[in-house]
């Protein structure tokens, strides 16, 4: 695996798959996202384009582009969005506001301003989200801790 500059990293075969598998999660929920974000994840992700090709491409810096595609990343790889479809007790339009500042990584005024709500329902409900997500993390830690 290359790393910046001259670092390389041995990568044994059972890590090589464990990465493939990670890659895949990522480009499924690569189809969550809208707009710009999905065509910087698909050009890092399925076209191993490298920062400095897609700046050229968008016109943006190499660092915000960098930037910004591990933002990208870092939400993709949060399980609370999944937690919340999987588990339930979310409205429609709950999962639509958990889904939007999770995923897409939207502001809660903004999302509050995008669906007429008052911005404490917004956290009230991104919030519920959070510590659904901290409950089933500890509950998935415990049961492997078990085995």
């Amino acid at each position: 695996m290359r790393l910046p500059g001259n670092l390389t990293l041995e990568v044994t075969s059972e890590e090589a798959g464990a990465e493939r598998d990670v890659l895949e999660v990522l480009r499924g929920r690569a189809d969550l996202l809208v707009g710009r974000d999905r065509a910087l994840v698909l050009l890092y992700l399925e076209y191993g384009t490298n920062f400095c090709q897609i700046a050229h491409l968008t016109g943006m810096g190499r660092s915000h582009v960098g930037r910004r595609i591990r933002r990208i990343i870092a939400r993709l790889c949060d399980e609370t969005y999944r937690v919340c479809v999987q588990r339930g007790g979310f409205s429609r339009s709950e999962l639509v506001m958990v889904k939007e500042h999770f995923v897409r990584g939207l502001s809660l005024r903004r999302i509050a301003r995008k669906h007429n709500l008052c911005p404490y329902r917004v956290r009230k409900v991104i919030l519920q989200a959070e510590r659904l997500a901290e409950a089933w993390a500890l509950v998935e830690s415990t049961a492997r801790g078990a085995n």
